[in-house]
């Protein structure tokens, strides 16, 4: 597979999209003593804006899908009428000055919804508010209100005497090969566990690359995968460790096809742990669909990336606002193995509120 894959970067290049591979005998007699082939077919991505509707056509989602999403869809349009509703409620109650609230403006300025934002400042007196800086009593019970909606946070927890499997799972270009690389720096260098890397992002030959290039500079090992059995084999041949991280690669969260597969490649083993990688530079309304898509995946866990890229990091607080689930690590930038830590409530609800 290795040398069937070097011909294809030789011939095609890098950006070369892996189609379909398989593994077959040649010669021999009765199926016996036949030389081992591989036949990988690749092509180049050339025209960008075809291959979602050719993708779209081929892997039509089933009846259940549909039914589903139009399930989810009638569901966020009476959750989105009914914020209206509050949202005018809250706009009608009588005020006792003219000027708006400098802890509402604050909120609202870092893209927190105003029903959100209405709900963290109630009983909190305008007039001890101070905007820039740790001023003010009422800011300073804000922090505490937002730190207390951050109360799941939980990283990657390794057990003596057992292997840890963790997968990252998200969309395409939030980062999770180098968050990857990271949590494997951080676990085999700086703690000194035993780690395995398995890489099942086969898609662009250059994402392999990359993590084998991340594995030999940590010095640890790693396999490539293109099936469910392949990753159950793998994650087996490497129980000896104490935590093994799995790359996949990533879907787009209107493709129900993707979606499924990677649901049929988590499901060979229920113990492994799936953190979901978001980025802060992401719009609100687009991570809300790709939290409500990849919950088909059952992920424990929200990793955030580019936190240093993202003007405000209100969406953080939105999406643990509608989906209580635990926090992991942030990001801060690209550098392997630094640029990465566990949240910190408190740390998280300054940021949310910079000004």
């Amino acid at each position: 597979m290795a040398e069937a894959m070097a011909h294809v970067k030789q011939d095609l290049g890098r950006d070369a999209v892996i189609l379909h591979t398989r593994r077959f005998k040649k010669g021999g007699i009765f199926g016996f003593f036949g030389k081992e082939m591989v036949e990988v077919m690749a092509a180049i991505d050339t025209v960008a804006t075809v291959a979602p509707k050719k993708q779209s056509i081929i892997a039509a989602p089933l009846a259940a899908n549909i039914v589903d999403d139009a399930k989810i869809t009638t569901l966020q349009l009476e959750m989105s009428s009914m914020r209206k509703m509050i949202e005018q409620m809250v706009g009608q109650l009588p005020k006792n000055n003219k000027q708006s609230s400098p802890l509402m403006d604050l909120l609202i300025k870092n893209d927190i919804e105003p029903v959100i934002a209405a709900n963290l400042i109630k009983g909190l007196a305008d007039d001890n508010a101070i905007v820039g800086g740790d001023q003010g009593v009422a800011r300073k019970l804000l922090v505490d209100r937002i730190t207390n909606c951050f109360q799941k946070i939980d990283g990657i927890t390794i057990l003596p005497s057992s292997c840890k499997t963790v997968a990252l799972i998200g969309p395409t270009g939030v980062g999770k090969t180098t968050t990857i690389a990271k949590l494997a720096a951080n676990f085999a260098l700086k703690e000194g566990y035993k780690v395995a890397l398995i890489t099942a992002d086969t898609y662009r030959i250059a994402a392999v690359e990359q993590l084998k290039i991340y594995g030999d500079i940590i010095g640890v090992p790693i396999e490539i995968v293109y099936s469910p059995d392949e990753l159950k084999n793998a994650i087996y041949r490497h129980k000896d460790k104490q935590l093994v991280l799995v790359d996949t690669a990533g879907r787009s969260p209107g493709n129900h096809g993707q979606l499924e597969e990677l649901q049929a490649l988590l499901s060979v083993d229920p113990c492994i742990e799936t953190h979901l990688v978001l980025s802060t530079t992401t719009k609100y309304r687009d991570a809300l669909e790709i939290v409500n898509k990849f919950s088909i995946c059952s992920p424990q866990k929200f990793l955030f990336t580019k936190v240093d890229e993202a003007s405000n990091l209100g969406t953080i607080l939105n999406l643990v606002y509608h989906f209580p689930t635990s926090l992991s690590y942030m990001t801060t930038g690209q550098s392997v193995p630094d640029d990465i830590e566990l949240i910190t409530s408190t740390k998280l609800a300054n940021m949310i509120l910079r000004d």
